[in-house]
């Protein structure tokens, strides 16, 4: 766990998503969950030794399955944004990797068959603010990335957690993103209320301003394909012949190759159907 404020900590050394714990006089607010049980142990005890209060508050970025596989392990109230309680409701307890096969983190590991999703106690819709101390905790709705997606802000240590809204060295999760709102939150992220903040990823830990720009860069690309194809439509598998190219203009490990072509050809066909078919599938995956 390192500290990169005053009150802030990050964990980037568990498979999955970057952790993330807010100290404050009343106890800790924490972001996203580890999601095997070995981590959720030795994250528990790892915030065990920080001076905090006794209150625990889990902060939910998304309900990607990568982040919220382990919230129930973490024993912590639980927080996230309205639009997470219908996809967490409706998503089967009962899966196997091999049924979703769509590139996300935790899917390589061997995982209990069965699960109970952790549904948020809490919920807000477009803002919120919390003080446990004269520290304010601010949440903010960005469906750019995840239409249930939140944005956590430490306004006193300029540090924001932006969650899935910038990847670096990777595809990012097209299936349950607004490309036009994902890149409208990136140039909020490039202006003046972020500047000298810390912006904090869910797969990369901090980024500066350039890995904000190639992002920019690879979904408007992203974007302007799938515009293009809509205006012609023909069978989806030909919007997925543009996945090979889009990944050529990231910089990633070539072992991961396979993983990242299926997040990428599954995020972009979900993202199409969501957006262009008016289909919903719920219950094939989560990207």
């Amino acid at each position: 766990m390192d500290a990169i404020s005053k009150h802030t900590y990050l964990e980037s050394g568990y498979p999955g998503v970057v952790l993330g714990a807010v100290q404050t006089r009343r106890g800790l607010f924490l972001v996203d969950a580890p999601f095997r049980e070995e981590d959720q142990q030795d994250w528990r005890l790892a915030l065990a030794r920080l001076n905090a209060g006794r209150e625990r508050l889990l902060v939910m970025l998304d309900p990607h399955i990568d982040r919220t596989l382990g919230v129930r392990g973490m024993e912590a109230e639980v927080l996230g944004q309205e639009n997470s309680v219908p996809i967490l409701c409706s998503r089967p307890t009962a899966f196997r990797s091999q049924e979703l096969d769509a590139g996300s983190d935790w899917e390589p590991f061997s995982l209990p068959a069965n699960l109970r999703w952790a549904i948020p106690e809490m919920t807000y819709s477009d803002t919120l603010k919390i003080y446990w101390d004269d520290l304010p905790i601010v949440l903010e709705h960005h469906p750019g990335s995840h239409v249930a997606g939140t944005w956590l802000k430490v306004v006193e240590d300029s540090v924001v957690f932006v969650g899935d809204t910038v990847v670096t060295h990777q595809p990012p999760f097209l299936g349950y993103g607004d490309l036009d709102a994902w890149l409208a939150d990136l140039d909020l992220l490039l202006s003046e209320p972020y500047k000298g903040f810390k912006i904090v990823t869910g797969r990369n830990a901090v980024v500066r301003a350039r890995s904000i720009e190639m992002m920019r860069n690879f979904l408007e690309k992203t974007r302007n394909k799938v515009e293009a194809f809509a205006a012609h439509p023909g069978e989806v598998g030909d919007l997925l012949s543009e996945v090979p190219g889009l990944l050529r203009g990231l910089s990633f490990n070539k072992g991961l190759t396979q993983r990242y072509h299926n997040r990428l050809a599954w995020g972009l066909e979900q993202y199409y159907k969501r957006h262009y078919l008016h289909i919903e599938e719920e219950h094939k995956g989560e990207n």
